[in-house]
């Protein structure tokens, strides 16, 4: 599950970004999350911060269930986590 960056707005191709990405049957969008946050040496509530000071109203248990695949991320929040962990949105769906 691909989507391309929309270079004009920003937004992820195909998916308004009040909707939500599942992530029931295949929790790679989840991992791929908590990798990022490790590799950059960031706890879950430095991310949570830095969601929050972006506009993204997130507690840090309903982060670890993102994380975890048990809830999924909204377009934003993908779109906030992409700033915060200076990657590219194919990070979140890389295999």
């Amino acid at each position: 599950m691909k989507k391309a960056k929309d270079k004009k707005t920003g937004s992820i191709s195909g998916i308004r970004q009040t909707e939500r990405l599942n992530q029931r049957q295949n929790h790679l969008l989840g991992k791929n999350i908590k990798r990022l946050r490790v590799e950059r040496g960031l706890r879950n509530s430095d991310v949570v911060c830095q969601l929050q000071l972006r506009g993204i109203g997130i507690s840090s248990s309903t982060y670890c269930k993102v994380e975890s695949g048990k809830n999924n991320p909204t377009v934003d929040m993908i779109r906030a986590l992409a700033e915060i962990y200076q990657c590219e949105y194919e990070e979140f769906f890389r295999e």
